[in-house]
């Protein structure tokens, strides 16, 4: 049986913007995968299925967590690690901001071009390593 989360942690009147995911990612950090039920259950019975189904799709959607059909419903998993979560957050803002410029080439030089040198080096280094990555999976 899953163990729920103390009342004076998770359960309140009305929850601030982006608490209920964040205490999604938590439980998920802890238990591995949940399906809908398992969360709203760890979550408490005040919250509807659909309030928590309709915070996971939202997670789905970030690219927060993965899921996976099981029978009728799904299945959520993180989709990295709970102690790399905000770098992907961060990455996936930088994603959306850039899907949403018409110049993506002018909104990525400004972006290299604000780098500091130690940053840059990084930069190359990953892209680097990308362009490696994707050199060895052509056929």
């Amino acid at each position: 049986m899953l163990e729920r989360q103390p009342k004076s942690e998770v359960e309140a009147v009305r929850r601030g913007s982006g608490q209920l995911e964040e205490s999604i990612l938590r439980l998920l950090g802890e238990h591995h995968e949940l399906a809908v039920s398992e969360a709203r259950e760890l979550l408490g019975s005040d919250l509807a299925h659909t309030t928590v189904m309709t915070a996971l799709g939202r997670l789905h959607g970030k690219r927060l967590v993965d899921r996976e059909r099981r029978g009728r419903s799904y299945v959520y998993t993180l989709r990295a690690p709970v102690d790399e979560l905000p770098a992907l957050r961060a990455a996936m803002r930088m994603r959306t901001e850039l899907d949403t410029r018409v110049e993506r080439a002018d909104v990525l030089a400004n972006f290299v071009a604000s780098l500091d040198p130690e940053d840059e080096s990084v930069l190359r280094k990953l892209l680097s390593e990308s362009s490696a990555r994707n050199t060895d999976h052509r056929i």
